[in-house]
């Protein structure tokens, strides 16, 4: 009879580990390592963030927080709406509808669409140049802000008063264009979530600038912006605005990243790749799973897998 404990004394033979288990395993670990002191890691769903609310972020701001809406209205210096620019509207519709199941409405063109259904008012326009994301920003007052504009050394067109409020179409000191915004008297939106709702809507932007110190002093004097340093260099986090948003500086053009909200990150990927763009593998954050991506018309944008995950206690408590 054979020796059954042969076997034990055979030389050792390498395996390869499973990707997939070796992904969970770095997840798991790099969430533990990321948890506030006083933490017991077996609850692997808790809010990674931190006493102060303040941890990595995207562009080096505060960390997405899932889900959270504000109670208050809209306020000063909230993105109100966004508007992806890109060269053709119909591969727009056909990409991100495939890659986030977006349904579209009529626009306020031929060449332009309104997503439906998002948190944040999210329109598409064709016919541009190159892809970018503008920013419309609420204020108390579009004709206040646009003397304010002035004053910083930006131009603005005349402000006109449309169905959905008054706007002003703006160019930065540095040639970023945005809009500022008021509603209709009497309409008071509500503000909306800092991080998206559901799969698809908008949780974070990145705005990438030439010169982080001027698009700083400018947004402050005309937005009343302020500024925490991020974890990048030249990264800031721009504070207490809706959606989270972060400042980049040091780049060739200006260029607005939008991050987007996934059910599924793998899954996400893999859409984007069939629909012909490219993403990058799933990189696992503190807040959740997130991948760079750009569309088959040059289009920058992220995904984001966002951890959803009930309040810290506070330190001390049960």
């Amino acid at each position: 009879m054979a020796d059954p404990l042969e076997s034990l004394r055979l030389p050792p033979s390498p395996v390869d580990a499973d990707p997939a288990f070796a992904t969970r395993l770095r997840a798991r670990v790099t969430r533990a390592l990321a948890l506030p002191k006083g933490v017991t890691v077996s609850n692997l769903t808790i809010d990674l963030e931190s006493e102060a609310g303040v941890a990595v972020a995207p562009a080096g701001g505060v960390t997405p927080v899932p889900g959270r809406r504000e109670d208050a209205g809209m306020q000063k210096g909230d993105v109100a709406y966004v508007s992806l620019f890109v060269p053709d509207l119909g591969r727009a519709r056909a990409f991100f509808g495939s890659v986030l199941g977006w349904a579209f409405g009529p626009g306020s063109s031929e060449q332009g669409a309104q997503v439906e259904g998002r948190s944040l008012s999210h329109g598409v326009l064709g016919g541009q140049e190159r892809s970018n994301l503008l920013m419309c920003f609420a204020v108390d007052d579009v004709d206040a802000a646009v003397e304010r504009v002035w004053a910083a050394g930006g131009r603005v067109e005349e402000p006109t008063d449309e169905p959905f409020g008054r706007l002003a179409n703006c160019v930065d000191d540095q040639g970023m264009a945005f809009c500022v915004f008021t509603p209709p008297p009497g309409a008071s939106p509500s503000r909306g979530p800092a991080n998206g709702e559901r799969h698809g809507d908008p949780s974070y932007l990145t705005i990438e600038v030439v010169d982080s110190a001027r698009t700083r002093k400018f947004f402050g004097e005309v937005l009343g912006w302020h500024f925490s340093p991020g974890w990048i260099e030249d990264g800031w986090g721009v504070e207490g605005v809706v959606p989270m948003s972060g400042l980049s500086g040091g780049h060739a053009v200006d260029t607005v990243v939008p991050m987007y909200r996934v059910d599924d990150i793998a899954a996400a990927v893999e859409r984007v790749r069939a629909a012909g763009g490219t993403a990058t593998d799933p990189v696992v954050q503190p807040y959740g799973w997130t991948s760079e991506c750009v569309d088959d018309q040059g289009t920058r944008f992220c995904l984001g897998q966002l951890w959803r995950r009930p309040a810290l206690a506070p330190r001390g408590g049960a």
